[in-house]
């Protein structure tokens, strides 16, 4: 049975029909991208869904008992709140199925007959529930989630409502991550989240057994993370098994061969037409009359739509400067008091593609400011290459008057512009009829982003500074952006989230973290590749140091053993009469009695004692790596192993050492012979 049934929905603003008996369905673990043009209904439709707004027409069916989870866009906090207990707030019914279980439990002892039989068949239902809503280890999976999307320790006891726009928006997302939704809707979710946290959702989202409706401009994301995807086309829904470039691929084929139908159609249709014109009034006028009335009966096949509306962006011409387009020397930059990086040493060539990447807070738009000249630095220098003209993208479009339309925004940039040219210009970029009279404060970021870009491309910089330039941009406006970067000759500096972006336009990879900035050859691909064998290399260097390190403690154990026993030889052998309190007798005691053979007329040779010495340390080693086995099975429960996995793997390494010690340890003590 379906999950989620969306049937005939019809939606209309004024004049304009949003939804057009847009119908679709959704099965249980089944993930769904939603794709379509920017202001073509995707948040529309997924208000209504999410039972935000009311459709004109149609309905949406959620399977009784299911549990539909939804992103706030602006969430609120109560005052007074850590980010932990809001995050798990979001798990209030898997913890009262696990209170549940547990009282189900303790009812068991003493239940009989019928009553038993009912309360082992809740017992089984509450453990499949808890399954199902994820799990057991709610608190657990609360650090994971959190950690993940880039929410550290630091933050999980802070006030929820002193966060950033973004991390609330985090939070907001953590929690819906955690809940164990039957479906959860998803508008944006790597919005907030810098490249690690994108990367980390993809991995969680596709291990997730939960339904999820996703929307999503990160084609990386779409090819990774869902098995089908829903085209709100027209108002209506089309539906493609597979991930995105399935989709991209069905797409055209479903077009050419809905275009091959029409126009065969149309072919039949206009002979048909022929023929009654020319026979009508003839002798074959019932033959021409009898096609006629099939010739209206039959259902006309629509011309195929096949959307191809992008901006066209014309590439800049690039100013010509000099080989060197910047350098810098001993470069800080931050703030007074918290600066970011420092000693940084860059060159940049003309027209090399560089990418920066690196966690969100590490200094990325800094950076990119600082080689632009938009801010100026904490320490050392930039140096400009001759004729270096930088045109810069900012994320935020915040240099975009409000108060202005889309026509006068660009007039103040270029006032020489003609009416003409200014509408020529705006409608490569989409704005088209009364969109250029639309003031700014009104346009949707993807407009706001379209006008932005409109501005930048009129300058002829040598090289572009671009923070984010994909942001709130739709598919097909970030494929015309990737072909005019890819046609422009000068060089690209750009930091995006976008991994598919990246590794489109550029060569090399500045990385800022961890108060320094480091350059990688290549693209994102390449440099995810140089990081997974960095820390490849590091975990087997770690491995290799902890192996020769134990391996020097069993040898520096085995010389201790050894020079104790052989003082223990060197010692006076005591007399039959010694006190028994001076000998060993505990670990003799605990050993089979020693056999005495006498020789005479057997033919064996002698055997005296084994060293009741070597005897009790052989104990006493026992009881050691059984304590030592119960401490490290102990520490697989606490937060400080849990939460690390290098120190996880390392205890659970330790734990099968020490297993293996034990197992010949007790072979050899079963195995004691006189």
């Amino acid at each position: 049975m379906s999950l989620l049934v969306i049937d005939g929905l019809k939606k209309h603003f004024g004049a304009q029909e949003i939804l057009r008996g847009a119908t679709a369905k959704i099965d249980p673990g089944e993930k769904v991208g939603l794709v379509g043009r920017n202001g073509g209904g995707k948040t529309t439709l997924f208000r209504i869904v999410a039972g935000e707004e009311v459709p004109d027409w149609g309905s949406v069916s959620l399977r009784r008992g299911a549990r539909l989870g939804v992103v706030p866009q602006r969430p609120v906090f109560v005052p007074g709140v850590s980010v932990r207990d809001y995050v798990g707030d979001g798990l209030k019914e898997v913890r009262k199925a696990i209170h549940d279980y547990e009282a189900c439990t303790a009812r068991m002892g003493d239940a009989q007959g019928e009553d038993l039989e009912r309360v082992m068949r809740d017992h089984d239902r509450l453990a499949a529930r808890i399954e199902e809503l994820g799990g057991w280890e709610t608190d657990r999976r609360i650090e994971v989630v959190l950690g993940g999307i880039g929410l550290p320790e630091p933050f999980w006891e802070r006030e929820a409502n002193t966060l950033s726009g973004g991390e609330k928006n985090r939070v907001a997302l953590a929690r819906e991550l955690v809940a164990g939704h039957d479906i959860l809707l998803l508008d944006e979710p790597t919005n907030h989240l810098d490249l690690e946290g994108i990367e980390w959702l993809e991995r969680y989202l596709k291990d997730l057994h939960t339904a999820i409706l996703i929307v999503s401009h990160d084609r990386r994301l779409l090819t990774n993370c869902v098995n089908r995807i829903m085209e709100l086309e027209r108002g209506e829904i089309v539906s493609y098994a597979g991930n995105y470039p399935k989709y991209l691929l069905l797409k055209q084929e479903r077009y050419d061969n809905d275009l091959r139908a029409y126009e065969s159609q149309q072919d039949l249709l206009r002979k048909e037409k022929q023929f009654i014109d020319k026979h009508m009034g003839s002798q074959r006028t019932n033959e021409a009359k009898g096609r006629q009335k099939r010739l209206e009966r039959v259902e006309k096949l629509e011309r195929p739509m096949h959307d191809v509306r992008r901006p066209m962006i014309k590439a800049p011409k690039a100013a010509r400067g000099g080989e060197e387009v910047l350098k810098t020397i001993d470069l800080a930059g931050g703030y007074v008091g918290k600066p970011l990086f420092k000693d940084v040493e860059l060159r940049v060539g003309r027209g090399q593609r560089i990418g920066i990447v690196g966690p969100n807070g590490a200094g990325k738009s800094t950076l990119l400011k600082l080689l632009a000249a938009r801010m100026e630095p904490l320490a050392g220098k930039v140096e400009r290459g001759h004729g270096a003209i930088a045109a810069y993208y900012d994320q935020d479009t915040s240099h975009l008057r409000g108060d202005h339309t889309a026509a006068e925004e660009l007039r103040r940039h270029y006032p020489g512009m003609t009416d003409q040219e200014v509408r020529d210009h705006l409608a490569r970029f989409l704005f088209r009829g009364d969109e250029i009279e639309k003031l700014v404060s009104l346009l949707s970021g993807g407009e706001r982003a379209r006008l932005s870009l409109s501005i930048l491309v009129l300058s002829e910089p040598s090289w572009f500074a671009l923070d984010e330039p994909t942001n709130h941009l739709d598919l097909a406006s970030r494929t015309a952006l990737e072909e005019m970067l890819g046609e422009f000759q000068g060089a690209i500096i750009c930091i995006s989230h976008d991994r598919a972006f990246l590794d489109g336009i550029t060569n090399t990879t500045y990385e800022v973290g961890g108060g320094r900035v480091r350059e990688y050859e290549g693209n994102y691909s390449a440099w995810r590749a140089a990081k997974d064998a960095e820390s490849s290399a590091a975990s087997d260097e770690r491995a290799k140091r902890e192996s020769t390190a134990r391996k020097a403690a069993v040898e520096a154990e085995a010389k201790r053993v050894q020079k104790e026993a052989q003082q223990q030889k060197q010692q006076p052998k005591q007399g039959a009469g010694q006190s028994q309190g001076q000998r060993p007798t505990q670990s003799l005691a605990s050993k089979p009695s020693t056999q005495q053979n006498s020789g005479s007329g057997s033919g064996n040779k002698k055997k005296g004692p084994r060293n009741p010495f070597k005897l009790e340390q052989l104990e006493q080693r026992i009881m050691k790596l059984e304590g030592e086995l119960k401490k490290l099975n102990d520490a697989l429960a606490t937060e400080a192993v849990y939460k690390d996995s290098n120190k996880l793997r390392e205890t659970q390494f330790r734990i099968a050492e020490v297993e293996l010690e034990l197992e010949s340890a007790n072979e050899e003590w079963v195995n004691w012979e006189a």
